[in-house]
């Protein structure tokens, strides 16, 4: 029987210490295999905490907090007082060919390098607010990828899960009732290609409580069964965004953690929950980190075909 893998990434390593804290508790809990890291907004003495986590990546960050490198030198991502656009204004500026790849390649670049300095093994790159899906982004990550590495990258490529075991009909339904997913959906597939095409490896897709076939109540632990149940063969990756609002902050950390605050105390709770590993391992599913995503190398010397989820170049 072919593997049942899940991923289970926590982005925003470097957000807030809410979030940190948060992160912490979940990796110490077991439950996160990956961890997606701030370099801009990092604090270098959080770091070593995080030597227990499986998989460390860097989260490339263009719309939070202020670049790493001088905002002089990089235009068209910032706005008058230095600090990075909004996503809602990056967005708009890159669909009208308004950002310069050039200076999104310098800043993405330098923040691969600055998690390096630090001390960090990376084995993949994902992004905050997926900007590496925005034109003029896109192309940049993928040199980056190739050229400093590491070569596997987050897929965004959503998977529908049919939870009633007619996957062909609830999938009619599931996008008869979000209509407007079918042209995103699409983009991100085109998207993902084009990344395996450049050679960059990736998980085989994203799965997501908003990708279920059917909503399910209860919560994080009753969505995350439901997707574990109706998982394919493979390896997946569930992105979660867990804080620990016990952590004091400030009214920029409050910002910061924008509509998703009350979801990111509930998913702390979830992901330390004792009942976690047992829901999915009571479905077959394995946790892993990134680096389960072997090498092209190591699957060819094992006499296993390369696919989309094998790389030349940790």
């Amino acid at each position: 029987m072919t593997a049942r893998r899940l991923i289970v990434s926590a982005d925003d390593f470097g957000l807030t210490p809410a979030v940190d804290r948060g992160i912490l508790a979940a990796v110490e809990a077991g439950a996160v295999t990956s961890v997606g890291i701030m370099a801009n907004l990092v604090e270098p003495a959080a770091l070593w905490r995080l030597e227990r986590a499986p998989s460390r990546g860097v989260h490339l960050n263009l719309t939070t907090g202020r670049p790493l490198s001088s905002p002089a030198a990089v235009p068209s991502i910032v706005d008058g007082r230095g600090e990075f656009l909004s996503l809602a204004i990056l967005t708009r500026r890159a669909l009208a060919g308004r950002i310069r790849t050039g200076e999104v390649e310098r800043e993405l670049g330098a923040q691969i390098r600055r998690v390096r300095e630090l001390g960090v093994a990376l084995d993949h790159l994902d992004s905050h607010e997926h900007v590496h899906l925005l034109p003029g982004v896109t192309g940049a990550v993928v040199r980056l990828a190739r050229t400093l590495g590491p070569r596997r990258i987050r897929s965004h490529r959503p998977l529908v899960l049919a939870t009633g075991g007619r996957r062909a009909a609830e999938t009619i339904a599931y996008y008869r009732s979000h209509p407007r997913r079918v042209a995103t959906h699409a983009v991100k597939r085109l998207l993902a290609l084009r990344l395996r095409l450049a050679g960059l490896v990736m998980p085989d897709g994203m799965v997501a409580p908003s990708l279920l076939a059917a909503p399910v109540a209860g919560g994080p632990l009753r969505q995350w069964e439901a997707i574990a149940a109706a998982l394919p063969a493979g390896t997946w990756e569930l992105v979660v965004h867990p804080a620990d609002l016990r952590v004091a902050g400030t009214a920029s950390d409050l910002e910061r953690l924008g509509d998703l605050v009350e979801s990111r105390a509930a998913e702390l709770a979830a992901l330390t929950s004792p009942e976690f590993p047992g829901l999915l391992g009571a479905h077959g599913v394995d946790l892993v980190p990134f680096t389960a995503i072997r090498a092209g190398a190591e699957r060819a010397a094992a006499g296993v075909p390369v696919s989309s989820t094998t790389e030349s170049h940790a």
